[in-house]
């Protein structure tokens, strides 16, 4: 007579495998769905952050032109009030003003020598034309999104946005790297007309866009010559 073996608990055994199996699993994908979400929303930071810089790029340039075009001062005389250009109109900036080396803006250029000068030497330090810090870029960008209309975007995606955007500042200095040639259109439209090549100032742009003061920092850099 053939005995059969007991079975008695099987199912019970299997149904614990499975089901520790399935807790597993379902562990996995709640820490994968997790990990991709952080992805996201860090990648979505870089990119901000990288037009953060752009515009901090853009600023600095403002910056010198304005600075080479003559501020705007206000000048009364005999009780009338107008406006002019000042002093500095048509004189490139040049290197005067000491940089503040220990930010992290500043940090992120490895490039940042002169002449042979260290930049982590504070009594070498190069000079630079001016060192802007800390500028909040939702201050820029809140009169844009305060004049959204209601079909454009809902009171809450606006609050959500600028709640985002107070955590982005953005830096820049700029440094005179030497003279250097421009081309000058020439102003008669005759055949015989050519460009004209001039000796101007050139500008090396430092730029950053930082995110919650550096768990972002993006350096951007650009090169611009004024004339003279």
């Amino acid at each position: 007579m053939i005995k059969r073996k007991k079975k008695n608990g099987f199912a019970l055994v299997l149904s614990l495998v499975l089901l520790m199996v399935m807790s597993l699993m379902g562990g996995s994908l709640v820490v994968i769905s997790s990990t991709d979400h952080k992805s996201n929303n860090s990648s979505d930071e870089y990119q901000q952050a990288f037009y953060v810089a752009e515009t901090g790029l853009l600023e600095a340039e403002k910056d010198l032109v304005n600075y080479f075009m003559g501020d705007w001062v206000k000048v009364e005389k005999e009780g009338v009030v107008s406006y002019e250009r000042s002093t500095t109109k048509g004189i490139p900036p040049t290197n005067s003003a000491v940089p503040d080396t220990s930010t992290p803006c500043y940090k992120s250029f490895r490039n940042i020598t002169k002449f042979g000068t260290d930049a982590s030497n504070p009594s070498e330090t190069m000079l630079v034309v001016k060192h802007i810090k800390g500028v909040s870029f939702y201050n820029l960008i809140e009169p844009i999104l305060s004049n959204l209309s209601a079909s454009e975007a809902s009171a809450k995606e606006i609050e959500r946005e600028k709640k985002v955007l107070k955590n982005y500042t953005y830096e820049y200095f700029m440094v005179d790297i030497g003279k250097a040639p421009f081309t000058e259109s020439g102003s008669s439209i005759a055949s015989t007309s050519v460009d004209i090549v001039k000796e101007g100032t050139a500008y090396r742009i430092y730029a950053c866009g930082i995110f919650q003061a550096d768990d972002v920092v993006i350096p951007l850099e650009s090169v611009i010559v004024l004339p003279g």
